[in-house]
């Protein structure tokens, strides 16, 4: 009983729908963090403020293309992709 448990949990944390989803969540969470520290810019850097947004939205698609190329390799750890590359985005679309 307690190892189907373990199967069927690894098996959602694993799932292509999870992780997908879970990118777009991150995604949506950068871009409000880029929002929070990019009002910080002066008016006069004109485009400069957008550019944490660009930011948050290029790490999104690369986290999301290696999660779909290395899913098969790293059968059981691919949320582990997901994960780092969502933390990733929000580090990125922060001003630093």
């Amino acid at each position: 009983m307690e190892t189907e448990n373990k199967s069927k949990k690894r098996n959602l944390i694993n799932g292509i729908g999870f992780n997908i989803f879970a990118i777009f969540i991150g995604i949506i969470i950068a871009i409000i963090v880029a929002s929070n520290t990019s009002s910080d810019m002066p008016a006069s850097s004109n485009h400069g403020a957008i550019f944490p947004y660009f930011k948050a939205i290029l790490f999104g698609i690369i986290t999301l293309i290696a999660y779909l190329s290395f899913k098969n390799i790293f059968k059981n750890y691919s949320w582990l992709i997901t994960l780092i590359g969502i933390l990733i985005m929000i580090l990125a679309s922060t001003k630093i």
